[in-house]
C-alpha cells in the first residue's frame, strides 16, 4: 500500500478581528502632526532663505572716464575685429602697465 507524503494543509477561517465603533482619531491626529512638521519645516527653510545675503553682483559701469590712477589704459573701442584689438594692445604702453602694478604691489605690500 502506498501513502501518499503530502497532505494538504488543513483550512483554517481568517479571524476578523472585532472593529471599535467609534471613529478615526488615530489617523486624523497623525495627519495633523504631519501636516504641522511639514509646515514648520517649510517655514524655517524660507526664514533661512531670506537671512541669507543676496547674491546680487555689483553694478560695473561701463562708459565711465578713467580716473587719474588709470590714466595708463588707452582709450578702447567696442570692436571684435581682430584688426583694431591689434592695434589697441600696439597702442597700449607697457611701461605704464608695469609701473602702476609694481605700485600697487607696493601699497598692498605696506598694509602687510
Amino acid at each position: 500500500m502506498e501513502q501518499n507524503p503530502y497532505t494538504p494543509p488543513e483550512r483554517q477561517t481568517p479571524t476578523i478581528e472585532e472593529t471599535s465603533t467609534n471613529s478615526p482619531v488615530g489617523p486624523i491626529i497623525g495627519t495633523v502632526i504631519v501636516i504641522a512638521l511639514l509646515a514648520l519645516g517649510g517655514w524655517y527653510f524660507w526664514s533661512v532663505l531670506n537671512d541669507r545675503p543676496s547674491a546680487e553682483l555689483p553694478l560695473i559701469q561701463g562708459d565711465v572716464t578713467p580716473t587719474e590712477e588709470e590714466s595708463w589704459v588707452p582709450p578702447t573701442s567696442n570692436s571684435d575685429d581682430a584688426a583694431t584689438i591689434e592695434a589697441e594692445l600696439n597702442t597700449m604702453n607697457m611701461d605704464n602697465f608695469e609701473q602702476y602694478m609694481n605700485a600697487d604691489l607696493d601699497a598692498v605690500s605696506s598694509q602687510i
